[in-house]
């Protein structure tokens, strides 16, 4: 499935390919950088479901964008979105497309007033197997001292994503579990998307705390089902869903400490999706792995927060990042573990949830002084590197399989399979503690006045900002 975008830059990158099967070459991105193409933001978010696709690209002009789409051997459709303007003076293009069909290859070109996009393929998923590349802590950064910054993390970006592709050409799905942005600016977001692999997989991400240090997310982000009826508001982004093969995906803002606004939307997706086999949740703070000694407080907060919600609604895997360092948990049920997790081995029908935190692509963790952090208890694999880490992970009907992976050894390092012989699996089917709706009306009235100090922050990085912006729900 990977299929390189535009003429130029597919003859570009397959000659690396061909000659040296390795990572796209610093003069080879270099030159594509110079390319208008690859500024202009262009990225394929998932959409509700296989049927959709969500489409988000940046222009100077303001108009009203469209994409057309054609299916392989058929016709084009037309399709219209709309345009906001953002921060930095640009327009934020965002078109949704729908009615697509299953185990179809479709092309596309994005247009908007002054712009018109290469053509770029992507297909849709017949069945319920499918491959994805989970990452976390991208950390695309803007370095005022360094002119080359955002063009070497995006390059770092788009060798990860080439090495998963090298892997496994099946990958359909991008996973990002928040700062994919180091300052949370617009042109760091632009960055991002640089990569071609991401006009021909859908992106999921989830807003992280670097994120939040601007207000650029909020145009940079295009994705389905996301909860606006929200107690406490949140200006950039909250919680979404969408099903992709028989997984529900539930992306959540964990820097939103609303309790009450989390448990309904998960209790809503799980409501509206009754029949779909797994639950993986994902979002950015790490709650299991420890490590971070000045973080336990707010970890304990957030173990309590989070881990009722995914006991309560039998969530299978989530998926964290913040730490950037590398653990998998045993399977947890009230914060306790309830089996184990081994390398290369596989769990049927666990009693609990899996969290599992990777490491950062352009930020990887080194150790201070030679000293191991401590790991949080429940953690059963863990790996301290400083090298870029990545994961493919595997959906199935009845098997979710995790391999990850290093960028510079080129080599897997783990793997792990979770099995379910039945929807619900072994998860405990136990009514709530009494206490836990009190844990969500403190983590809600915390949020409310967090909003606060949140719009100071973004004030005092010098962008403009209306208090009502982020204190009300939008």
């Amino acid at each position: 499935m990977k299929k390189i975008l535009s003429f130029a830059l597919a003859l570009l990158f397959c000659i690396s390919a061909v000659s040296t099967a390795s990572a796209t070459s610093q003069q080879d991105w270099d030159e594509y950088w110079t390319k208008a193409e690859s500024q202009q933001g262009v990225i394929m978010f998932a959409g509700s479901d296989e049927t959709e696709r969500n489409f988000s690209w940046y222009s100077a002009k303001e108009s009203t964008p469209t994409v057309e789409i054609t299916v392989s051997g058929g016709a084009t459709k037309t399709f219209t979105g709309y345009c906001v303007k953002t921060y930095s003076g640009d327009f934020a293009n965002k078109v949704t497309a729908t009615g697509l069909e299953a185990g179809k290859e479709y092309s596309y070109v994005c247009k908007s007033e002054g712009y018109t996009s290469d053509a770029y393929t992507f297909k849709t998923e017949n069945d319920k197997s499918f491959s994805a590349i989970y990452v976390t802590d991208v950390h695309v950064s803007y370095d005022s001292e360094n002119a080359d910054s955002l063009k070497n993390c995006s390059l770092n970006f788009n060798n990860v994503i080439e090495s998963a592709m090298e892997k496994n050409d099946d990958i359909s799905l991008l996973l990002s579990a928040g700062d994919q942005a180091s300052l949370g600016l617009e042109c760091e977001y632009k960055a991002y998307s640089a990569s071609p692999y991401l006009r021909t997989i859908s992106t999921a991400t989830a807003f992280g705390n670097h994120d939040r240090k601007a207000v650029d997310y909020k145009t940079f982000k295009n994705v389905p089902n996301e909860k606006t009826n929200n107690l406490v508001g949140e200006y950039n982004s909250m919680d979404y869903w969408f099903v992709k093969g028989d997984v529900l995906f539930m992306v959540m803002n964990s820097n939103n400490g609303s309790g009450i606004d989390h448990h309904n939307f998960v209790k809503e997706a799980v409501k509206t999706n009754p029949n779909v086999k797994w639950r993986v949740m994902m979002f950015h703070h790490d709650l299991q792995g420890g490590r971070i000694e000045s973080r336990e407080d707010e970890n304990k907060f957030l173990r309590l927060l989070w881990g009722p919600i995914c006991d309560e609604f039998k969530i299978d895997l989530v998926l964290l990042g913040h730490s950037h360092y590398y653990t998998v948990s045993a399977p947890v049920y009230n914060g306790e573990k309830v089996g184990s997790v081994t390398a290369n081995g596989t769990i049927t029908d666990p009693a609990g949830t899996v969290y599992m935190v990777s490491g950062s692509i352009n930020r990887p963790r080194e150790l201070d002084d030679g000293e191991i952090p401590p790991l949080g208890s429940n953690i059963d694999i863990e790996k301290l590197t400083s090298e870029k880490i990545y994961n493919i992970i595997d959906f199935s009907e009845n098997s979710i399989t995790v391999k990850s992976y290093t960028l510079e050894s080129n080599e897997m390092f783990n793997s792990y399979t979770i099995s379910k012989t039945s929807q619900n699996g072994g998860h405990p089917s136990k009514l709530p503690a009494f206490y836990q709706p009190i844990i969500r009306f403190i983590g809600t009235v915390f949020a409310f006045f967090n909003n606060f100090s949140t719009y100071d922050r973004v004030k005092n990085n010098g962008i403009e900002a209306k208090l009502s912006d982020f204190i009300f729900v939008h």
